[in-house]
C-alpha cells in the first residue's frame, strides 16, 4: 500500500512538472496568435516566454535553500497554488500587461516546484528506487516538452489562445488537492530562517537590469542612453554579488566551484546549447505560420520534431555516456548540433519542408545528446555541498 502511495505521489508531483514544461513549449507556438490578438510587436510578446523563464531562473535558488529549511513539501503545494492562480489571471488576460503579469505569477510558483521536486522524492523513495523515480519523473517532465508544440498548434486550430493556459487549472487543482491530504506530513527544519539576502538582491537585480535593457534596446537601439545606463546597472550588480559571494560566511553560490575547468566548460557550452535550442523553439513558429503561411496545427506538428528526438536520443546518449566517455559524447553530439544550426543560418522561402522537419529532428537529437555530465565526479570535498 505504501509502494501504491508513493508512485501517486510520484505523479503528482511529476505532473507538475509536465505542466511547467509544457507551459514553456506551449506558448511559443502561440506567440504569433498572441501578437496578432493583442496587437503587440514581436520584440514585446517574445516577453511572454522570457519572463516566466526569467523569474525562475531569479528564484530557484532561493526556493530551493528556503525548502531546506522549512520543508519541500509546503513550498511545493505553495507553488502549485501561485502556478495554478497565475494561469487563471493569463487565461483571462485582455491585454498584454495583465498577460506578462499572470505569466509571472505563474513563473513563482514554478520555480518553487521545481526547486522541490526532485526532494520530495527522494525524501520519499528509498535509495535502491531513487534512480527508477527520477527517470519516471524526466520521462513525464519530457512528455510536457514534447507535447507542447502539438497540443498548442491543435489548441489554436479550434479554440483562442486562452485555453492554453485554461487545461494548467484543473490539473493544479488535483495535484494541490492530492498533496493536502496525501504528501506524507513534514516539520520545520530549522528555528531560524538564514539567507544570503544580499546575494540574492544583486544576483536577481542584475538578472533584470540584463534582460531589460535587451527589451528596451530592441524598441529604441541599444546605443540609446537609457539602455546603455540599464547595462551599467546591471554590470555593477553583478559585481556586487561576486564581491559579496566572495566574502560572506554561507553564500548563495560557492564561487570555488568555477575554478575546476570541466565544470566552468560544461556550463559553457551548455549556456550556448540552451541559447540556441530557444532561438529555434521562438523563431521558427514565426517563420513557419508568417513566412511560410502555415497553419498553427501544422506548425506545431513540425515544431513538435525538436522535442520528439530530444527524449529519443538523449537515453541512448546516456548509455554511451556510461559506457564511454561522457566528454567524448557530448562533442560529438555538437557536432551534430551545428548541422542544422548552419541550415538555418540560410533557411529560405523556397526551402522544402520535409528537409526543414529532419534538420529540427537533428537540432533536437544534438540537444537530446549533449550530455552536459564532465562536470559529474569533479567536485573536491571541500565544495562538494554544493555540487548537484
Amino acid at each position: 500500500m505504501k509502494s501504491e502511495h508513493n508512485i501517486l505521489t510520484l505523479f503528482a508531483t511529476s505532473f507538475m512538472s509536465f505542466m511547467q514544461l509544457l507551459d514553456a513549449s506551449i506558448v511559443n507556438v502561440a506567440i504569433p496568435s498572441l501578437t496578432k490578438d493583442l496587437n503587440v510587436p514581436m520584440n514585446r510578446a517574445e516577453w511572454i516566454v522570457s519572463v516566466y523563464l526569467i523569474m525562475i531562473c531569479m528564484l530557484l535558488l532561493f526556493w530551493g535553500r528556503m525548502a531546506d529549511q522549512i520543508g519541500y513539501i509546503k513550498i511545493f503545494q505553495m507553488g502549485t497554488i501561485f502556478f495554478t492562480i497565475g494561469s487563471l489571471i493569463c487565461a483571462l488576460s485582455p491585454s498584454l500587461s495583465i498577460l506578462l503579469f499572470g505569466r509571472i505569477v505563474q513563473g513563482i510558483g514554478a520555480s518553487m516546484s521545481m526547486a522541490t521536486n526532485i526532494g520530495i522524492i527522494a525524501m520519499i523513495f528509498p535509495m535502491s528506487q531513487r534512480g527508477r523515480a527520477y527517470g519516471i519523473n524526466s520521462i513525464i517532465a519530457q512528455l510536457g516538452n514534447i507535447s507542447g508544440p502539438g497540443l498548442g498548434g491543435l489548441i489554436l486550430g479550434v479554440l483562442s489562445w486562452h485555453w492554453i493556459f485554461i487545461i494548467n487549472i484543473p490539473i493544479g487543482i488535483i495535484v494541490y488537492i492530492y498533496g493536502r491530504f496525501m504528501f506524507p506530513k513534514e516539520h520545520r527544519r530549522v528555528k531560524t530562517i538564514s539567507y544570503d539576502w544580499t546575494g540574492l538582491i544583486t544576483y536577481s537585480i542584475a538578472i533584470a537590469t540584463f534582460f531589460v535593457g535587451i527589451f528596451m534596446g530592441q524598441d529604441v537601439g541599444f546605443l540609446n542612453k537609457v539602455v546603455l545606463l540599464t547595462f551599467a546597472v546591471s554590470v555593477v550588480f553583478w559585481l556586487l554579488f561576486f564581491y559579496v559571494e566572495e566574502h560572506i560566511k554561507s553564500p548563495l553560490i560557492d564561487l570555488k566551484i568555477f575554478k575546476i575547468p570541466r565544470l566552468t566548460l560544461s556550463l559553457v557550452s551548455a549556456l550556448i546549447v540552451f541559447s540556441v535550442g530557444y532561438y529555434a523553439n521562438v523563431i521558427m513558429p514565426f517563420y513557419l505560420t508568417d513566412f511560410r503561411s502555415l497553419s498553427t496545427s501544422l506548425t506545431g506538428l513540425i515544431m513538435m520534431a525538436i522535442p520528439f528526438a530530444n527524449v529519443i536520443a538523449a537515453p541512448i546518449a546516456g548509455y554511451f555516456t556510461d559506457k564511454y566517455n561522457a566528454a567524448s559524447v557530448s562533442i560529438f553530439n555538437l557536432f551534430i548540433y551545428a548541422i542544422p544550426i548552419i541550415f538555418l543560418i540560410w533557411v529560405s522561402g523556397n526551402d522544402n519542408l520535409i528537409l526543414f522537419t529532419f534538420m529540427l529532428l537533428f537540432l533536437g537529437i544534438g540537444n537530446g545528446g549533449f550530455q552536459n555530465n564532465p562536470m559529474n565526479g569533479v567536485c573536491t570535498t571541500k565544495i562538494s555541498r554544493n555540487c548537484w
